[in-house]
């Protein structure tokens, strides 16, 4: 019996459905079908009933899920108390950081939780697209600035600020010169696309599938920002990015136009909804939120996020 195990069965049976199992541990269906069958054979007994048309737990799978959800919550806590006393009075907090970051802003939450005088040392760490969630559930990091949606109920997330979105256009579109786009003007565009693996929210967001009412052409599944780039540059795709992460990464072959009407990109710290009380975690938010007030400025356009303690 394996942990993997438990934690998809607990998923399952949260959902009552294979298919939003899947995606919410980013997974394909048959890795959880494997997994929950594997399951049931070495358990001995069938833990859910199955039809066409639905999921449900069998009455030994409900007696079988209260053990099993105390099981993973008693494993989380054990690991976090360990992983604490491991590291003794200085403390690490690895900082996860998917592109840009918090932009001009990054630089000065991070020296300003080390001037703090905080017991933990800080480790930057780079995410993809890809691993930019899954590093958080799998305790890889521990706290991350990650851009918007993100839903998931293991998370917490605590919003900084929002900023206005561009388009990155190929240096020689007929586009590239405009003084400013509209979405309507991207929708028939191929678009470089978050690879299989990052969360759908979140890859619909940037490629406007909501607007469109159906996926974007594909012009090249990527990863991250430098091959968004060169994707755009060499394939002759479309993307948007956040205003401050236009101001970082530069390309020849790229142009960034301002859009007009995008819905704004907000940038938010996140952690297990677990850690939300973590004293170190507790600091690196306060720390987080006291530099976003003083100097939001540095991003323009930007809006404040960070709601009014009561």
């Amino acid at each position: 019996m394996e942990l993997r195990q438990l934690r998809y069965f607990a998923r399952v049976a949260e959902t009552l459905h294979f298919g939003r199992a899947a995606q919410k541990e980013y997974v394909t269906q048959s890795v959880i079908s494997t997994q929950i069958a594997s399951l049931e054979k070495e358990l001995g007994f069938r833990l859910f009933d199955r039809t066409s048309h639905r999921v449900s737990l069998t009455p030994a799978g409900e007696a079988f899920l209260k053990d099993v959800e105390q099981t993973l919550s008693a494993l989380g806590t054990a690991v976090s108390q360990a992983r604490n006393i491991a590291m003794g009075p200085n403390r690490r907090l690895r900082v996860g950081v998917f592109g840009e970051g918090a932009g001009p802003l990054t630089h000065l939450i991070l020296s300003a939780f080390r001037a703090e005088g905080a017991s933990a040392d800080i480790q930057f760490v780079e995410l993809s697209m890809v691993n930019q969630r899954t590093a958080l559930i799998d305790g890889d990091v521990d706290v991350a600035l990650l851009r918007l949606p993100i839903t998931d109920d293991r998370l917490d997330v605590f919003p900084l600020f929002a900023e206005p979105r561009v388009a990155a256009i190929p240096a020689d579109d007929e586009l590239a010169d405009a003084p400013e786009l509209s979405v309507l003007d991207l929708l028939d565009r191929p678009f470089a696309v978050a690879a299989d693996g990052t969360p759908a929210d979140w890859r619909s967001y940037w490629s406007f599938d909501l607007q469109r009412g159906e996926h974007s052409r594909v012009g090249g599944e990527v990863r991250s920002v430098q091959e968004s780039l060169a994707t755009i540059a060499y394939g002759k795709a479309v993307d948007t990015f956040p205003s401050t992460a236009a101001a970082m990464f530069t390309h020849p072959g790229v142009r960034y136009v301002a859009l007009a009407d995008a819905e704004p990109s907000s940038l938010a710290l996140v952690y297990l909804a677990r850690r939300a009380s973590d004293r170190t975690v507790e600091q690196f938010r306060s720390v987080a939120a006291q530099i976003v007030s003083q100097h939001l400025s540095l991003v323009p356009g930007a809006v404040s996020l960070i709601r009014p303690e009561k």
